[in-house]
């Protein structure tokens, strides 16, 4: 298992060092004019500035097929802590990923994702399976994933869709947990976008896309998408729990 950061305007980022006290091994994938101010031991140039965030996703994508990786993680560059909530709610380093190796290993879903922290003490089962997203922190299974993500849109979320509708789906560990800054709050990655309102436009796509399942919200002065995750693996008679 390795994992793989993509990042733009943030050197500073610290997430790679969660993973590495945990011995897992990081890779940053940075655009060309980011490439030289990042003193990081392993990293990427990903050829091109400028061509966003599915750009880089579908770079990692093949990156790892054509190494032969299997289990990968990708992550944001600003999450700031892991963790599992155990009747109380408890910290930890990446390590936490290691035990969800071990479960994934054993079960046939190509996405695995965890909970927000802020949402982890409050979740009644353990897991969830092609109910609930999984985002900003993934293990993925990447020789099983023939699609890709899709530009102009939640990329994330879409992802998550084709993977519902060409595979077994995706599987969410409720009581593992990641933490990280509001979207679009922290500098550098998508921020610029986000000011511009793009996210909008990338909402409205993603319900051209997958209506009925998909349905235009507004969320803390955003326009969002909300899907019926549940409604559409169930279309699919694909597994739901």
């Amino acid at each position: 298992m390795i994992c793989y950061i993509p990042s733009k305007g943030r050197p500073k980022t610290k997430t790679y060092k969660l993973f590495q006290e945990a011995g897992i091994d990081v890779i940053h994938f940075l655009e060309p004019q980011d490439y030289n101010n990042y003193n990081v031991s392993k990293k990427v140039n990903i050829e091109k500035d400028n061509k966003g965030i599915t750009y880089v996703r579908n770079f990692m994508l093949d990156y790892a097929k054509n190494n032969g990786e299997e289990w990968v993680i990708f992550c944001d560059d600003d999450v700031t802590s892991f963790g599992v909530y155990k009747g109380r709610t408890i910290k930890k380093d990446a390590s936490i990923w290691n035990d969800i190796l071990d479960k994934a290993k054993k079960l046939p879903f190509e996405l695995i994702g965890i909970n927000y922290t802020q949402h982890a003490w409050h979740e009644k089962k353990s897991y969830s399976i092609n109910k609930k997203f999984a985002e900003v922190c993934v293990l993925m299974n990447v020789k099983k994933i023939k699609w890709k993500y899709e530009d102009e849109t939640k990329e994330d979320r879409d992802f998550q869709l084709e993977t519902i509708k060409n595979g077994y789906g995706v599987l969410r560990f409720n009581h593992y947990w990641f933490s990280c800054p509001n979207v679009g709050s922290n500098k550098g990655g998508l921020f610029d976008l986000y000011k511009q309102k793009r996210d909008k436009v990338w909402a409205e796509n993603l319900v051209k896309k997958w209506y009925p399942y998909a349905r235009i919200v507004i969320k803390n002065e955003r326009v969002d998408a909300k899907i019926d995750i549940k409604g559409f693996a169930k279309s699919l008679n694909k597994d739901v729990i």
